[in-house]
């Protein structure tokens, strides 16, 4: 192994910087003509002390070619990347291991992956794309590029309204914000083929600083764009052109603003910051014992406030509904003042910690800001429902044998009454199923391994060939009786449908 690690040198005598393979097996072939005892050090030169020309340093510490640090030994960074989806400690890398090349995942953080080589991912990728693939062919990690200079005044402006620190103007945070979560943000980003962008980036912590940057906004001229975890798909949040609108554009990040303000766990109400990450939110809750139960995929950025403007959906709409049956009251900035009904005014010495289900009279503000993506202004917080947690939370899958069988039991658990349906129900094609069973390889134990093999086996047995099958996950929240009843009512099906 020590001589290994001396192959893979830079600049090591003679022989530069091999490839992981060659240095593996060159190691290999020396270490295979010595005798035990002379491994142990008896017929080498002393590598621990200096002197003689024979002499070498002794390694500090060996690194194997595979490191297989445990998740408390990796340094966790919760910054969001910028040419790529997720966590800047989180990435797809690939290297050589034994001989054959293997994708590791380069963080420990989601349960189950990176703690071993996923030599199948490796397979997936190239298949998929249809492109040849070597693991020499990495991006770099490159500085962020540089920006156009700030339009003049812009920064004094931020600075007479705002306090200090809350307006930034980096490239990162720029680039950052004038961009999303699609493919085109993301290509772009990385071929740096960047479109206009935002000329700063406001964070403020409370609704006066909001009211301030709206009002110097209309003093001073320039546009803002509310934003919140850069999660939009649809370039909702692009600059345009000057040549469209030649104002200076400043981006308004509301997750300064991302605190639980009350909870009301007996009314089964809650008053939210609408900075707050779908993540942090669902912690926070659940220290009150009390769940609000959206959860989009994009839960771990996106915000309560970007649900809102956009009007989401989550993966447990069937148990919780969608962002407008949750959402009974918001308070909302413009420019010429708030805007709050009923229980809203959460600054009155007299406001109670509550709402009320509906009312029969007059518009409802929550109805005019969802789905309006900023454009009416800026949602600072709202009350929500939120539900005691489930006594019971299960995971199951269905395998079926083709797409058309999972589709058909799909519509067929559509068709049954709402409380008989499981929280989240979704399909995916052999695609999808081969892409999971390859991020699960290995599993870091020998019984996992064993358990796809049995797996595959008895699926084989009943007729159902993994390159062409389907697959529905299943999770059940509730009452043990609600989870037996929806699993006894879905067995029904799956029993139908081939599954």
């Amino acid at each position: 192994e020590h001589l290994l690690q001396e192959l893979l040198l830079p600049g090591s005598k003679g022989c530069g910087c091999l490839p992981p393979p060659l240095a593996r097996g060159a190691a290999s072939i020396v270490a295979a003509r010595h005798a035990p005892a002379t491994l142990l050090g008896c017929g080498l030169p002393d590598v621990t002390s200096g002197g003689g020309s024979g002499s070498r340093k002794k390694p500090q510490s060996v690194a194997p070619l595979w490191p297989s640090a445990s998740p408390s030994s990796q340094k966790r960074d919760d910054g969001e990347a910028l040419e790529r989806w997720g966590f800047k400690d989180t990435r797809f890398v690939a290297d050589w291991v034994d001989g054959k090349p293997a994708v590791q995942i380069t963080s420990r953080r989601y349960p189950g992956l990176g703690a071993q080589p996923l030599f199948q991912l490796w397979s997936f990728f190239q298949t998929q794309l249809g492109v040849p693939m070597s693991v020499r062919d990495m991006l770099p990690e490159r500085p962020p590029p540089e920006l156009p200079p700030l339009p003049d005044g812009l920064e004094e402006a931020l600075a007479a309204a705002l306090p200090p620190g809350r307006a930034r103007t980096d490239p990162e945070s720029r680039l950052r914000a004038g961009t999303g979560h699609g493919l085109a943000d993301i290509w772009k980003l990385r071929t740096r083929q960047l479109p206009r962008l935002p000329d700063a980036v406001v964070r403020p912590e409370n609704e006066d600083e909001v009211q301030a940057l709206l009002a110097a906004a209309a003093k001073f001229g320039f546009a803002v764009i509310p934003v919140g975890g850069r999660t939009n798909v649809t370039s909702a949040t692009a600059v345009p052109p000057k040549e469209v609108d030649p104002r200076p554009f400043v981006m308004l990040d509301m997750r300064g603003m991302a605190k639980i303000v009350w909870v009301n766990a007996e009314d089964g109400v809650a008053m939210i910051e609408a900075g707050i990450t779908g993540m942090a939110l669902k912690e926070g809750l659940s220290k009150f014992g009390v769940n609000m139960g959206m959860e989009p995929d994009s839960m771990e950025f996106s915000t309560l406030g970007g649900w809102i403007a956009t009007r989401a959906s989550g993966m447990k709409r069937a148990r919780y509904g969608n962002i407008e049956d949750m959402v009974l009251e918001v308070r909302v900035v413009t420019p010429t003042g708030m805007l709050w009904q009923r229980h809203g005014d959460s600054s009155s010495a007299s406001g109670a910690a509550t709402a009320i289900g509906r009312a029969s009279t007059n518009l409802g503000l929550p109805g005019l800001v969802l789905g309006s993506e900023g454009c009416l202004g800026v949602v600072t917080s709202a009350v929500v429902r939120i539900t005691s947690l489930p006594e019971v939370v299960e995971y199951q899958s269905v395998v079926f044998p083709d797409w058309a069988c999972g589709a058909s039991w799909m519509r067929e658990v559509a068709r049954l009454p709402a409380a008989l349906r499981p929280a989240s129900c979704r399909l995916m094609d052999q695609n999808q199923l081969r892409l999971s069973r390859a991020l699960r390889e290995g599993g870091g134990n020998h019984g996992s391994s064993l358990s796809a093999a049995l797996q595959s086996a008895y699926l084989r047995f009943k007729g159902v060939r993994l390159d062409e099958a389907a697959a529905a996950t299943l999770v059940f929240e509730g009452s043990r009786a609600e989870v037996r009843i929806q699993k006894e009512e879905l067995s029904k099906l799956v029993s139908r449908a081939g599954g």
